[in-house]
């Protein structure tokens, strides 16, 4: 394998990895790239009055109830400031809309269940926590984990 960089002042930045194949090289040279080019990752959100920084490997998801935005981990629940739409813009691509509302990080789901209604629940790993991804985010959810995780 060789290794080629081009400079050339004006345009955006660009990764191409060309390989004949998706062997275990190109996956392990996408994931390194992919962290590499992550937003650092904390968010602020708060518990019991204090103000607590919550890495974004650490949520699990984020769920609006009674019109506050709640972070979820593997064991607690914090108040998030923002809206769901801003955390839209903010999170990596792992992160993605599950219902109107919730966004789910793809990342930490164990595996999804499908009901003949058309509503999903995804399993997490490492907790009990469970969330419903609704029909119409379902195929988006898919292809997330898809992109992030499978290739």
């Amino acid at each position: 394998m060789k290794l080629k960089i081009e400079i050339e002042p004006g345009i955006p930045e660009e990764v191409i990895l060309r390989a004949p194949d998706v062997t275990d090289n190109v996956r392990r040279i996408r994931r390194a790239i992919e962290q590499a080019l992550e937003k650092p990752g904390e968010i602020a959100a708060r518990r019991d009055g204090a103000e607590i920084f919550l890495p974004y490997r650490e949520i699990y998801y984020f769920e609006v109830v009674d019109d506050r935005v709640y972070a979820n981990t593997a064991d607690d629940a914090y108040v998030c400031p923002m809206r769901l739409g801003e955390l839209g813009e903010l999170l990596p691509r792992t992160f993605t809309r599950a219902s109107k509302s919730s966004i789910v990080n793809t990342s930490k789901i164990r595996s999804i269940t499908r009901s003949p209604t058309g509503v999903s629940e995804a399993f997490f790993s490492g907790t009990d926590k469970t969330i419903f991804i609704s029909r119409m985010y379902y195929k988006v959810v898919r292809e997330v984990i898809e992109e992030t995780r499978l290739l």
